[in-house]
């Protein structure tokens, strides 16, 4: 019952906004036309925008298949990083076991935690019937 108070809502706008004669009727259209032209002009008079909006879109879409090839490999239940051919890896990814600031590879192993960051959190009072 409520889709259809929507419906009956979204209809009454969408009629109280079409045009009432010829006139307004060219204007609607005549704003439309314009804002069309505005809009597949755009990169003519900002041709930095664009080339950047494409770099960025290009990254995005780059990320998107990468982690839908990592979702696909989670899914087929292969999450053995060593078996993604390199060509697969973008080249935004670094690997995780490489430094940038010394520009050479961590050692895998670099446990610093103290033996203090090893203990068990506190879990509050314990309760008497336990």
């Amino acid at each position: 019952m409520l889709f259809l108070v929507r419906t009956a809502f979204w209809l009454m706008i969408i009629v109280l906004l079409l045009p009432t004669d010829e006139q307004q009727r060219n204007e609607v259209y005549g704003t439309a036309q314009a804002a069309v032209h505005d809009v597949a002009t755009f990169c003519d008079r900002n041709p930095e925008t664009c080339a950047k909006g494409k770099d960025a879109f290009a990254v995005f879409v780059q990320k998107a298949q990468f982690g839908a090839r990592m979702l696909i490999d989670l899914i087929n239940g292969d999450t053995n990083a060593e078996t993604m051919p390199s060509s697969e890896v973008p080249p935004l990814f670094e690997p995780a076991n490489y430094d940038a600031s010394t520009s050479q590879g961590i050692d895998a192993s670099q446990d610093t935690l103290r033996p203090e960051d090893r203990e068990e959190a506190w879990m509050g009072p314990e309760s008497a019937g336990t």
